[in-house]
């Protein structure tokens, strides 16, 4: 599953496709780039994107819900689940430590923010 992938399902302009290139950051390393300049890491319930660059930690990452409470659940750092932090959308929680802003290459501005919610990746240091 990719960022575009949750962002797609139930979007107002079914005739809008996304992709991973529509979505911009800048990681904390100064470098802006797009998400589909980044590297991914996926399985079953997790996507992880890296900066092109630094590589050395995880700035966007996405999970099933399903499979976030089971981690949240059985991570002994979290006492409660909104600690966390992360967006739910459509079945996943979205965690980033940086902002990600929704902005297709020929839009003039940012058609969503989507807030840093570094937490996130609090429970994933225990897998």
């Amino acid at each position: 599953m990719r960022l575009a992938d949750v962002f797609q399902s139930g979007h107002p302009d079914a005739a809008t496709e996304l992709s991973d290139g529509d979505f911009l950051l800048t990681c904390t390393c100064g470098l802006e780039q797009r998400l589909d300049t980044m590297t991914v890491d996926e399985d079953d319930g997790l996507t992880l994107y890296d900066c092109a660059r630094c590589e050395n930690n995880s700035v966007v990452g996405l999970m099933r819900d399903d499979a976030a409470t089971e981690l949240w659940t059985s991570t002994s750092a979290m006492t409660r689940r909104q600690e966390l932090g992360g967006h739910r959308r459509n079945g996943y929680i979205v965690g980033s430590r940086v902002d990600v802003s929704l902005r297709p290459p020929d839009a003039a501005g940012d058609v969503q923010l989507i807030p840093a919610t570094p937490n996130f990746f609090l429970a994933l240091r225990n897998l």
